[in-house]
């Protein structure tokens, strides 16, 4: 291959990339995962936290736009599964990456080429807005049965502090833990 010719590869590719970076399903796509802050643009897009996604869309434009997307998919589906929609095979390769990252399991297996060593940090991050807490940061629904006698203790206890049950629970077990280290 001479060197025009290269040149001209070069040339028909970068307008190819051009082409599929105006292209809506991209545009879609990025507008929502910049919107909602998985990732960040230098290029302006229009920002669309409220759309509804495609699956075939994401994978289309991760493949042959943005491979970044792919790192974080699984974890923005994971988030906001209501915005998501898409075939029965995509879902169910997300679902696996999300019950082997919440498992700690030291599974191998890949999406799209990307080892789940690169898409378990996307689980993990702060998004811009809060309201969608990252795996780490999720309480866990538990059911407990008490006396009597140990319930009026609880609800006096937040009557006096102001507090929550929850958080006078998690009080006391932090500190029943910190004896325990310190003894």
């Amino acid at each position: 291959m001479n060197k025009n010719a290269l040149i001209e590869r070069i040339n028909k590719l970068a307008q190819q990339d051009k082409n599929r970076r105006t292209d809506p399903r991209y545009l879609k796509v990025m507008g929502f995962l910049v919107a909602k802050g998985f990732l960040y643009s230098n290029k302006e897009i229009p920002l669309n936290p409220n759309e509804h996604i495609n699956l075939k869309d994401a994978i289309w434009a991760g493949r042959y736009v943005e491979p970044r997307i792919f790192e974080v998919l699984p974890a923005a589906y994971e988030r906001f599964k209501k915005h998501f929609s898409g075939d029965a095979e995509i879902i169910n390769k997300l679902e696996q990456i999300i019950v082997c990252i919440k498992q700690k399991g030291n599974h191998r297996i890949e999406f799209y080429g990307i080892s789940i060593d690169k898409l378990k940090p996307w689980f993990f991050i702060r998004l811009r807005d809060g309201r969608s807490k990252s795996l780490d940061k999720r309480k866990v629904s538990k059911t407990f049965r008490f006396k009597p006698e140990t319930v009026d203790v609880l609800k006096n206890l937040k009557d006096q502090t102001g507090q929550s049950e929850t958080e006078i629970l998690e009080k006391l077990i932090a500190a029943a833990i910190h004896s325990f280290i310190m003894n």
